[in-house]
């Protein structure tokens, strides 16, 4: 499971990631399955489950790219206004655009991914 063998550990992060695609929006089918699979590992991320197989912070080709890349990016975001993933899954209710990094952190979601860049010297 990338846990080191400790299969109860590996398996309640599963849950974690898989319970919170029953509560988030996915922009009516619009947004990025990368972003969607990124929120699902961000609420990992923050309930202290990171697999060890894990990228480290600032790894990745995307923002969108998905998993633990998505979500070590979105923990950037959320680190620059605190409910920042909450409010981008509310805002994805009935439908998704990269607007909303603009709505929530006055900046493009590709300026973005270049401040998480350069935080990690990427």
């Amino acid at each position: 499971m990338g846990d080191s063998g400790d299969v109860r550990r590996g398996f309640t992060g599963v849950i974690y990631h898989e319970m919170v695609h029953s509560l988030q929006w996915n922009g009516a089918d619009r947004a990025p399955g990368g972003l969607i699979e990124g929120i699902a590992d961000y609420v990992k991320l923050k309930a202290g489950y990171v697999a060890s197989h894990w990228v480290r912070p600032g790894d990745g080709d995307r923002w969108d790219q998905g998993y633990d890349v998505t979500a070590r990016f979105l923990d950037y975001c959320n680190d620059l206004r605190n409910c920042f993933v909450a409010d981008l899954n509310k805002k994805m209710r009935n439908g998704y655009s990269d607007g909303y990094f603009v709505d929530l952190l006055g900046k493009a979601v590709n300026q973005l991914w270049r401040g998480y860049k350069a935080k990690y010297g990427q």
